[in-house]
């Protein structure tokens, strides 16, 4: 041999290497961890990610959940793993807002975006977007396609609009037929929303059920267009899920009860809880609604006393049961702040059959209307009469009353 060639041979081999290197020295920081300050980067990754042909499917579609003034929640869900977000606009869908927590966008099979910083009685397009994740891996995860929704459009609340319209149904207890047959009969008219007034589920079982059974009819039939307010019924507390139903159910300040205004109407939801003692033996010692109760009744309380309640001409109150629930010994105090305050009218469901409960009958200086299974109830007010009419489902009329604005 040569006694050249073993140098050579040397010499091409650590060029080899030194091109081999470039493209990873060649990597901007902010794609790759420097391995000399992170001892865990892995220097076999690959940049800047590995993208799969996967795309997730939507299998439910978006819901529009608890909008107010300036803000609304949409819901949606996956077949697999994605991130969420929401492209809307006015004009243009030139806004994104994202499914994150403390920085970090959630990654499942459920979705759910806070899309803030609205306008008061502005009609916004969006549309929702989710990209497969197929690996969370510490560096470089790996990622899929995109599934987009078709555009849809909604409109928010506006506190200063001289009119509101909006319908309730309640206890529609896993009958899937129901939901949409209700809310079917609701799109045939505009509303500016639809309070369901709770017991959606006999009891909870997982996200699977809540959604083949509620959110997805519900958010099928109202076609991302109209948006939902969700007042907890006594089902809802039962069930191995029950302790998860939160993220999908509640408002926006991660409650079930809340605070709204649409126009002439000031509304107040509460949280009527269990419909037994937290001693009956069903519960097995595990809940707790005694106390629970308390800080609600403490909460309905201030949103009563709140400027909003004199000066609006109409307080609504939404609950699922007529009576308050159970509130070991306090629901002589619900009504008596609610009739301090001058409520106007309260609505609830619960007993699965039509009831008037007219002023003076339990103790209340307004009417309590009561919604049975497979009936509407139609709200729509003006600066001076509040009128309310029941249906069925096919239309026929159960009751209609009108209120005249108080003084307060």
């Amino acid at each position: 041999m040569h006694p050249s060639r073993p140098r050579a041979a040397w010499r091409f081999a650590l060029a080899a290497c030194v091109l081999l290197a470039l493209p990873a020295m060649a990597a901007p920081q902010d794609q790759a961890p420097d391995k000399r300050i992170d001892p865990f980067y892995d220097p076999e990754a690959t940049a800047p990610y590995r993208t799969w042909d996967s795309t997730p499917a939507i299998t439910m579609p978006p819901l529009l959940l608890d909008v107010s003034d300036t803000s609304v929640v949409v819901e949606w869900m996956t077949d697999s793993d994605s991130d969420g977000v929401v492209h809307y606009g006015e004009h243009a869908l030139d806004h994104t807002a994202t499914a994150q927590r403390e920085g970090l966008l959630d990654v499942g099979t459920f979705h759910r975006v806070v899309i803030e910083g609205l306008q008061p009685g502005h009609t916004y397009q969006y549309q929702v977007a989710s990209r497969r994740v197929v690996a969370l891996n510490a560096y470089w995860p790996e990622r899929g396609r995109t599934v987009k929704s078709a555009v849809a459009r909604f409109a928010t609340l506006d506190p200063a609009r001289p009119t509101a319209r909006f319908a309730a149904i309640t206890d529609t207890h896993e009958n899937v037929p129901r939901i949409r047959t209700l809310l079917d009969e609701i799109g045939k008219s505009p509303v500016d929303f639809v309070a369901h007034l709770g017991d959606s589920i006999n009891y909870a079982v997982s996200e699977q059920q809540l959604k083949n059974v509620f959110l997805a009819p519900a958010a099928e039939a109202l076609g991302g267009a109209t948006s939902m307010f969700y007042v907890r019924g006594n089902h809802e507390y039962r069930g191995p899920f029950a302790r998860a139903l939160g993220p999908y159910l509640h408002a926006q300040d991660a409650r079930y009860d809340f605070v709204r205004d649409d126009g002439p109407l000031h509304l107040i939801a509460v949280d009527t809880g269990e419909d037994k003692p937290d001693e009956t033996n069903v519960y097995a010692g595990l809940n707790d609604l005694r106390d629970y109760r308390r800080q609600g009744l403490a909460r309905f309380g201030q949103a009563l006393a709140g400027a909003r309640t004199r000066s609006a001409p109409f307080t609504v109150v939404l609950g699922h049961q007529p009576t308050w629930g159970w509130t070991g010994g306090d629901n002589a105090q619900w009504t008596r702040l609610a009739n301090q305050a001058k409520v106007d009218l309260f609505i609830a469901g619960h007993v699965h059959r039509f009831m008037h409960i007219k002023p003076g009958e339990w103790g209340n200086d307004f009417p309590i209307l009561v919604v049975g299974q497979d009936q509407v109830a139609w709200v729509e007010a003006d600066e001076r009469t509040l009128k309310v009419r029941v249906t069925r489902t096919d239309g026929t009329l159960v009751d209609s009353f009108t209120l005249e604005r108080r003084r307060k």
